[in-house]
């Protein structure tokens, strides 16, 4: 029976501390995302390989360095 009060006793103390109500941390606003489609498109090996290393040259990601290029090839073609 003791062991059974203490366990209680125990028991209690951890629910009295679940009780109190933590500190909230302020919520980091959201960005906005961006809507892409997914493709899939056949290329060279070689323009692949230069595509990657553009990618990693400037810090970005495969998909932003391929949109640049295809936005800045429709801006001149039309």
């Amino acid at each position: 029976m003791a062991k059974k009060n203490a366990l209680l006793a125990g028991l209690d103390g951890l629910i009295s501390q679940a009780n109190t109500t933590p500190a909230v941390p302020e919520a980091k606003p959201k960005r906005a995302k961006k809507v892409y489609k997914t493709v899939c498109y056949s290329i060279n090996p070689e323009l692949d390989d230069k595509i990657k290393y553009i990618a990693y040259y400037d810090r970005k990601k495969v998909n932003a360095v391929v949109s640049e290029a295809l936005a800045a090839y429709i801006e001149n073609w039309t």
